[in-house]
């Protein structure tokens, strides 16, 4: 009994909650919000570094799920950030994919949610068609719904109207790709209100599209054996959103993983954007495009080698040329490249 030895030091294991968070904010919080402020609270409890797209995969929600919580809370003083930035220093908001000016203007707004008790869910819900697809995601899903699933499946149903024809296709596109979580259910429904998908052939469009990408690109990168994350799909659907087909997208994925040795979706991204910005639309465009800098190299290694200055370049403002670039033999990689991928 001299040496007595502690196995869990709790002080060390522990998140702290002020009694305020749940006396005053809790109660009136959204859950999905509650459970992101509690996971920021135990990472900062550890000093660790907070970020949108690790708080969206833990969770298993999108990233605008998460961005839209991070606001709520700010508004309501529990957290502050900048405009440019959001909560924690090493939040990676540069790299996170940006709307454009045009999806900001035409996307409608999404309708506020209110929580209603389980007698009036079970009042406005009975003898409706919702009864009758409230019974199928039970089914689905494996599980009664509780009030705060009823919540969600009327809120799309009535809110966001969607039909039930749509709503019941919604569930069965969830479960299919396990995804059980209603609330993950709410959060595609209300992208796809977004997007202005109202109708069961649309929402096939979007998920064909979904799949054309989604896994080509994660064999591009080499990832296996596991779904992608929120924000990894966020990129995807942002690709899609150029315009660009499959081919130009796998050819960003290469020489990222040329350039950069490992699965960067930022990087990636910004090699897209910048084809977009040269007018890009064929990988005939980007060949073209690696010539021209082919050319202008050799010119300037031409001149340097006869004794005079290299021809002097306007130093680029643009983001993708900013990197610190790496210096690789590009053509023999891509040649070896090609050669596994055809092993």
């Amino acid at each position: 009994m001299d040496n007595i030895t502690l196995k869990h030091n709790l002080l060390h294991n522990i998140t702290i909650l002020p009694n305020e968070f749940i006396d005053h904010h809790m109660i009136k919080a959204d859950g999905e919000y509650v459970k992101i402020y509690l996971l920021i609270q135990r990472l900062a409890g550890e000093n660790r570094p907070i970020q949108a797209e690790e708080l969206a995969d833990t969770l298993e929600l999108t990233r605008k799920d998460v961005l839209r919580a991070l606001n709520y809370w700010k508004k309501e003083g529990l957290l502050d950030f900048g405009e440019e930035e959001t909560p924690g220093a090493s939040f990676a908001a540069a790299d996170a994919p940006a709307e454009s000016a045009a999806t900001c203007m035409t996307s409608p707004a999404i309708p506020e949610k209110t929580s209603h008790s389980a007698a009036d869910m079970e009042k406005s819900i009975k003898g409706t068609d919702l009864e009758q697809t409230v019974f199928m995601a039970e089914t689905y899903i494996g599980r009664p719904l509780s009030v705060s699933d009823l919540n969600s499946l009327f809120y799309i149903s009535d809110s966001l109207h969607f039909s039930s024809d749509l709503l019941e296709y919604l569930i069965e596109y969830c479960v299919t790709k396990g995804k059980k979580s209603v609330r993950y259910m709410e959060s595609v429904a209300i992208n796809w209100f977004q997007q202005g998908i109202d109708s069961v052939p649309k929402a096939r469009d979007a998920a064909s599209l979904y799949s054309k990408n989604v896994f080509p690109v994660m064999k591009a990168f080499g990832i296996a054996g596991r779904n992608p994350g929120p924000s990894e799909i966020d990129y995807i659907m942002k690709w899609n959103s150029l315009g660009f087909d499959t081919d130009i997208i796998i050819e960003a994925c290469n020489r990222t993983l040329l350039a950069t040795h490992q699965a960067s979706f930022p990087y990636a991204n910004r090699i897209l954007e910048e084809w977009k910005k040269l007018g890009v639309r064929n990988v005939a465009d980007i060949r073209s495009l690696d010539q021209k800098h082919h050319q202008a190299a050799s010119a300037a290694g031409q001149a340097k080698s006869q004794g005079g200055a290299a021809p002097s370049q306007p130093k680029s403002t643009n983001a993708f040329h900013n990197f610190d670039q790496r210096s690789y033999d590009y053509d023999n990689l891509e040649s070896r490249l090609l050669d596994k991928n055809r092993r």
